[in-house]
């Protein structure tokens, strides 16, 4: 019997892994930046610990504020963090801004804890034959954020990964979806999209004529009695849903 769905868009962030800001990692993360920063500038600079709080702590305000914003626009990450930096009265080259902004998402891999079912329910439907791809807001790069997949091994299972800092914007702008569309050669009415957001996982979507489901395995966002959408405890549930 043929499945439900060809394809399945997975949100990535609290619904096929949780995220526990790694402060122990973060701070050995600044005390190298510290290091590097004092050598190539030639002189003090906070110490780990404020870097921490001006730099990791002002980025993360900053991202939070927009998405509060309702802005559909994805930020410039490598502007938040030559901002932070600038307001501690540090300036550095492209080169050591992006190598600050790859040690501190390299010690992140130590926050994200996949799902328990991630990896058998990815195998079951991959070994069904359906396409699977992530549709992910992140203002990090594509490729930090595709670094983070081969660190949990879990990269091999997609056919294609979408990411609003590589598309520009963000769900629920139905461009991001049209562009998971695009990579996975998917027929709309054919494709399923799990996430754990009523904005971004469900309307968005759905907008674009794709099937939605939610999952409370991580966050537990209602959706509100005005939007009727399955609501699955878990990943777990999602072949039956699929291969149904």
């Amino acid at each position: 019997m043929a499945p439900a769905f060809d394809v399945v868009l997975f949100d990535y962030g609290h619904t096929l892994v949780d995220l526990q800001r790694p402060e122990t990692q973060l701070l050995e993360a600044y005390h190298e930046i510290n290091l590097r920063l004092e050598a190539e500038l030639e002189r003090d600079v906070p110490q780990a610990a404020e870097l921490l709080v001006s730099v990791s702590e002002q980025v993360d305000k900053m991202i939070g504020h927009s998405y509060h914003q309702g802005s559909e626009q994805e930020v410039d990450i490598a502007e938040l963090y030559r901002d932070a930096l600038d307001r501690i009265g540090i300036a550095c080259p492209p080169d050591t801004l992006r190598w600050v902004m790859d040690q501190e998402q390299a010690a992140w891999f130590n926050g994200v804890l996949p799902s328990p079912h991630a990896r058998p329910v990815l195998e079951t439907l991959k070994s069904a034959g359906v396409t699977l791809a992530i549709v992910s807001n992140a203002a990090y790069s594509p490729e930090s954020m595709r670094d983070q997949l081969r660190f949990l091994e879990l990269f091999d299972f997609f056919d294609a990964t979408i990411y609003s800092s590589e598309v520009g914007v963000r769900k629920p702008n139905a461009a991001i979806y049209e562009e998971a569309l695009r990579q996975t050669a998917a027929p709309r009415a054919r494709t399923l999209f799990i996430g754990d957001r009523a904005r971004e996982d469900v309307r968005g979507p759905r907008s674009c004529g794709i099937t939605a489901v939610m999952t409370h395995e991580f966050r537990q966002e209602q959706p509100g009695p005005e939007l009727e959408v399955e609501v699955l405890p878990d990943l777990s549930s999602l072949p039956a849903v699929v291969l149904a």
